[in-house]
């Protein structure tokens, strides 16, 4: 039976944090943490956004993680290839990373730039961090989220920073929709899963409405922690309203894994909850729809059926959007414009949505969309 862990706390308090960690930590695998010596964690470092957004892992949960692993004697590093082409060193100051870093022996590291290995899964071709296999013990520590592409974020969808910051733009070119997207992800799934020692998911603040950064912040008070990414995704996203098939790669993943939903295990006080309030309505219907459409008639009801970012008057022109746009079809700001999206040639994989700091990116909806939301 695989078992996910889940404790309510309301607010990111240290010795709260500590307690649920080493408790947490005491499911995972034994020989594992008690053989290696260097421990990876790695968070959702998404781009340049303060812990209080509730876009990015808390640095006070990964502070309880460092303390955990350094009273274990173990070699920490803190590591993640931010979206696009954000200056790192800034995500890490502006995520807290870079305070823990001088406040405690750990090193962080940029996984865009410490070489990769290229692996082959089925069709897929992936490019994952050499940092990756560097480290005996791997954390994966996710953020609680909703997600405009593939429905949910979790655990699963954490790992695709392991992949360099560059090929990430690649492979958004290559696989724009929802369901090749999550095709990927289940390959770079299958090639890192059995390297995973454990995985948690800060969902003391995260985000609902249409994430994973331009959403609604909320203190959803809720820290989950697995031996399995599948099982803990497939908790998570119910917990939050979603139907497994919601989400297109979490099916896939409990098959992979050999888990039946019904076979999970969780604490008692949460059999059957689900977070009362949360806004699905702008990520939950998409990805089901799409999936019943005959692939020979996909391309034309894409045509119909869209959602296709539109830079807002909001925009300050850090053109952030202009770096991180993967098919480079966003004109850069001047003395007199905001920065201008090409609609023809856009492929709507929502990177610049993502990636905006300053909530200045909205999303056009077609009419068929706003009618299946409904």
């Amino acid at each position: 039976m695989a078992k996910v862990q889940i404790r309510r706390i309301a607010s990111y308090e240290l010795p709260l944090l500590e307690a649920a960690v080493a408790d947490f930590l005491s499911h995972a695998h034994r020989l594992r943490m008690k053989r290696s010596k260097r421990v990876l964690l790695k968070p959702n470092l998404l781009g340049n956004f303060p812990p209080e957004r509730g876009v990015t892992t808390n640095p006070l949960v990964m502070e309880a993680l460092v303390r955990h692993f350094l009273d274990l004697g173990k070699e920490v590093w803190i590591g993640d290839s931010p979206g696009g082409t954000v200056n790192v060193d800034r995500v890490w100051e502006t995520s807290g990373m870079a305070d823990l870093a001088k406040r405690y022996p750990v090193k962080l590291v940029n996984l865009s730039t410490a070489g990769f290995r290229e692996l082959q899964s089925g069709e897929f071709s992936v490019k994952i961090s050499e940092i990756f296999w560097k480290c005996g013990i791997v954390v994966n520590v996710a953020k609680y989220k909703t997600h405009g592409l593939v429905g949910f974020t979790g655990a699963l969808k954490n790992l695709y920073g392991l992949v360099p910051g560059l090929a990430k733009s690649n492979y958004h070119s290559l696989y724009p929709n929802s369901l090749d997207f999550s095709k990927l992800l289940l390959a770079l799934y299958a090639l890192t899963r059995s390297r995973l020692s454990y995985n948690i998911i800060d969902g003391i603040q995260g985000m609902d409405g249409l994430g994973p950064s331009g959403g609604r912040t909320r203190n959803f008070g809720l820290l989950f922690g697995s031996r399995s990414v599948s099982a803990l995704d497939y908790v998570a996203a119910t917990m939050m309203g979603f139907a497994p098939d919601d989400v297109p790669y979490l099916e896939e993943a409990l098959r992979m894994d050999g888990i039946l939903p019904s076979r999970i295990g969780v604490p008692t006080s949460f059999h059957g909850y689900v977070i009362p309030d949360a806004d699905l309505r702008a990520v939950r219907f998409s990805n089901r729809f799409l999936r019943r459409v005959p692939r020979s008639a996909r391309h034309l009801m894409e045509r119909l059926y869209y959602k296709r970012p539109v830079i807002s008057n909001r925009c300050r022109k850090c053109e952030i959007c202009v770096q991180s746009c993967p098919v480079q079809v966003i004109t850069p700001a001047d003395k007199f414009n905001f920065p201008e999206i090409d609609p023809k040639a856009c492929i709507r994989c929502l990177c610049c949505h993502e990636m905006c700091p300053h909530d200045a990116i909205d999303i056009h909806k077609s009419l068929l969309v706003k009618m299946v939301e409904r």
